[in-house]
């Protein structure tokens, strides 16, 4: 019998290896980014289904809202991001939420999708991927210190 059929009658090691494509090598700073990333993608969904908007459009003070919530969405994964190609995923995955919430807006009474506030999403998306992704090192060398 060779390793693939073995692999085969085993559902678990399908389990595994497909926590190891979600999740790979979990480490409690990976975990811990990942529930912060959850709580802060709850607390947008919230806000952009909220009846009336939260932050004044005074100024434009809410597109600079939507610009710092979305850049710090995509920052936390991209941080922990391991390679460009998983950067890209994650900047697209991050846009697409973006442009996601604010067309549902579209079927909420008191909400009404806006261009600006889809560009602040997307660029806040991009501007948040990119700098965890040059922050990277920088994580890795703080990361090195604290557990030495």
């Amino acid at each position: 019998m060779t390793v693939e059929n073995d692999r085969d009658n085993h559902p678990q090691a399908g389990v595994a290896a497909a926590r190891g494509i979600i999740l790979p090598s979990s480490t409690p700073q990976k975990r811990l980014a990942l529930v912060g990333w959850a709580l802060m993608m709850g607390l947008i969904a919230t806000l952009s289904a909220w009846p009336e908007g939260v932050v004044s459009d005074r100024h434009h003070l809410d597109k600079v809202g939507h610009f710092t919530a979305y850049a710090a969405l995509a920052f936390l994964p991209a941080l922990f991001a391991s390679s460009l190609r998983q950067v890209l995923i994650i900047a697209s995955g991050i846009c697409l939420i973006g442009l996601g919430l604010e067309a549902a807006q579209m079927l909420l009474p008191g909400r009404v999708p806006s261009l600006l506030d889809t560009a602040a999403n997307l660029a806040g998306a991009i501007a948040g991927t990119g700098a965890g992704f040059v922050a990277r090192p920088l994580l890795k060398q703080v990361l090195r210190e604290f557990s030495a």
